[in-house]
């Protein structure tokens, strides 16, 4: 595997070295003296990765052979896949494949496993009875979920950043068409038949300024290869997770978050701010979709994930990473109760937190005896639940009817957990949040942004601007649009007090901080050549990007100057006389839309186009479309 090397970690080097930008040598020199030394800790990685990388196995997805005797479970950070004899609980092989394994299929006569490798923008084949790689696919960018036809000919791929679904012949072992879909897909469900793929979407590609915000669940003919139906909630749905199919294949089961983003974030009790679902979509007929929340009135399901039924649909199967358990629930009771609610109701059964916990019967939570839960499957031999812990290196096998832990598997990796690593379970842990009700991962998915405005009270209410990643942030400090917080380690340490409402410990705030530092840019896949270079429309675009004077303020390495000023998009919610917005880094941005401090521009060239007609953000008015479009290609290419 080649891997490029970043741009953008090389320049900032030199930076440093120079000593050219002041503030952030001010913030690294603080750190220093309080003790946070750049690496915490943690050993020195390579470059461009992560320190957790090839230390820590973290398991993601798993599968299962047809005949239930083997289990196959992606270890993202190993970059292999463990095979586990589910006879004697143990892990017996590991396959090495592309970089950043995630998701996993079985081809139905069990023969070939496919996996989707996220850094490389790959598809691997391999042979299950050699455990060898045969083949690999290119596909689109950062392949996460997978599914397999039932006829064993097609593999489609969910592409997180290039927002479309792979077509891939399995004999031709190459990619035969692309499907467009909903913003940055994230897992897949085929029906039964084979005829129409389901595919649930993580983020909106909406602006952030529409009241009605949401992701949906894309619906494609596989036929004719086009998506055919948008199913949405009744409420909103962003960080689209897990998705299944009953096995009549009459209903679909999705999870996701529901954030209540167009109010201030006064409290995290009951709900206030997040609240975790189960949506049910049907497939036949024009029934209405539902949606149920997973949490309770004092206790959240944060960060709901993985989805599994029973062969017998009578069970569903919810994983939840920020709390570290499975939810179980009863289907026929589930229905029972849509069907005999009153009409008034249903139409809030969304909001109703007790509706799934008044009686006791419907739904019930279990430990998994591990961290971090993500994908989950039922075992078709012994009909056993297993799970794969990301952060405990291990797979939990459960009971398939109540879901009490039976036993546990190790993967192997380090006991203990490095500063790093922790802090990276910490971001994705709601157990330390008030009720449990949501973590960092919640509003920062891959410590980027979900893409919609929270006013979060740091800067005065009614004042609602769009959350902004978090990587590379303790390089280009302060934080936040208004620049409310002096940097990095300040806003984390508010952002446990006043968005968790918790008092973070030392060494959580220490651990956290490393990890953010650690995180690392991931070069852009769009514009570029083979070796990394820039293609001939990026090129042009980096040529206006100087001349029209947009690098005045976002000068490389860093892309932004760390000054702010007032470039004529505050607006009637904006606190009165605020209106000076800190200039944010252009790296990622092919990742970390909608644009502006609100989210106003759902694409760059909204930003160049729509919203600058009187160029305060560089001289873009009088471009031509074809050099917009180089330009936005320069852009993409960060």
């Amino acid at each position: 595997m080649t891997v490029l090397e970043n741009p953008f970690e090389r320049e900032f080097q030199l930076v440093l070295n120079k000593n050219k930008i002041a503030s952030v040598v001010v913030v690294v020199v603080s750190l220093l003296a309080a003790g946070v030394g750049l690496l915490v800790e943690a050993a020195p990685a390579p470059k461009g990765r992560s320190a957790v990388v090839g230390k820590y196995k973290s398991p993601a997805c798993i599968a299962f052979s047809p005949d239930g005797r083997l289990g196959y479970v992606t270890q993202h950070t190993a970059d292999s896949l463990g095979v586990i004899d589910t006879a004697s609980a143990k892990l017996v092989g590991e396959i090495p494949v592309g970089g950043g394994p995630w998701g996993v299929a079985v081809s139905p006569n069990g023969k070939l496993l496919f996996v989707a490798n996220q850094r490389d923008h790959t598809v691997s084949f391999i042979d299950a009875v050699r455990r060898k790689v045969v083949a690999t696919v290119k596909c689109g960018y950062e392949p996460t979920g997978l599914a397999i036809s039932p006829d064993g000919k097609t593999l489609y791929s969910a592409n997180y950043i290039s927002n479309d679904v792979s077509v891939i012949s399995v004999s031709g072992r190459k990619e035969v068409a692309r499907i467009k879909t909903g913003r940055a897909p994230m897992y897949l469900a085929l029906t039964p038949d084979g005829r129409k793929l389901l595919v649930n979407n993580s983020l909106s590609p909406q602006p952030a300024t529409d009241p009605n915000v949401t992701a949906w669940v894309s619906v494609i003919d596989t036929a004719s290869r086009k998506v055919i139906a948008q199913k949405r909630s009744p409420g909103t749905m962003l960080l689209g997770r897990g998705i299944a199919i009953t096995p009549d294949g009459k209903t679909a089961f999705c999870v996701h978050s529901r954030p209540n983003f167009t109010i201030t974030t006064a409290q995290i009790g009951q709900g206030w701010i997040h609240t975790n679902a189960l949506t049910m979509i049907p497939l036949e007929g024009d029934g209405a979709v539902r949606t149920v929340l997973l949490d309770n009135v004092n206790s959240g399901a944060a960060n709901p994930h993985g989805v599994a039924i029973s062969k017998d649909a009578g069970r569903l199967f919810v994983s939840h990473r920020g709390i570290h358990k499975v939810s179980v629930i009863d289907l026929k009771r589930l229905r029972y109760i849509l069907k005999t609610m009153p009409p008034e109701k249903l139409k809030t059964a969304h909001i109703n937190l007790v509706l799934l916990w008044r009686n006791g019967r419907t739904i019930g939570r279990s430990e998994v005896g591990g961290r971090g839960p993500t994908g989950i499957a039922i075992c078709p031999s012994d009909k056993k639940l297993y799970t794969a812990n990301y952060y405990s290196d291990s797979v939990s096998v459960l009971d398939g009817v109540t879901g009490k832990l039976v036993k546990t598997i190790s993967l192997g990796g380090p006991k203990e957990m490095d500063v790093v690593r922790r802090g990276e379970f910490l971001f994705h842990d709601a157990t330390q949040c008030f009720q449990n009700w949501l973590s960092c991962v919640s509003c920062h998915p891959r410590t980027r942004a979900d893409g919609v405005n929270w006013d979060l009270l740091n800067d005065g209410i009614t004042n609602p601007k769009n959350a902004k990643s978090l990587v590379g942030s303790w390089r280009t400090p302060p934080s936040m649009a208004l620049g409310v917080r002096s940097s990095m380690e300040v806003a984390a340490e508010k952002g446990f007090r006043f968005i968790q409402f918790i008092q973070p410990t030392d060494d959580v705030l220490k651990c956290v901080r490393a990890y953010l530092r650690d995180v690392k840019h991931i070069p852009s896949p769009y514009h570029r050549k083979a070796d990394g270079s820039l293609d001939a429309s990026a090129m042009r675009g980096k040529k206006l990007f100087a001349q029209a004077g947009c690098a005045d303020c976002h000068p490389a390495p860093l892309y932004t100057d760390l000054q702010m000023y007032d470039v004529g998009t505050r607006n009637a919610r904006n606190i009165k006389g605020r209106k000076e917005f800190d200039t944010p880094s252009l790296i990622e941005l092919y990742r970390t839309g909608p644009y502006l401090h609100d989210g106003r521009a759902a694409t760059l060239g909204d930003v160049i186009g729509k919203f600058n007609v009187k160029n305060q953000h560089g001289e873009t008015s009088r471009l031509t479309p074809v050099q917009k479009a180089d330009l936005v290609a320069f852009l993409m290419s960060l």
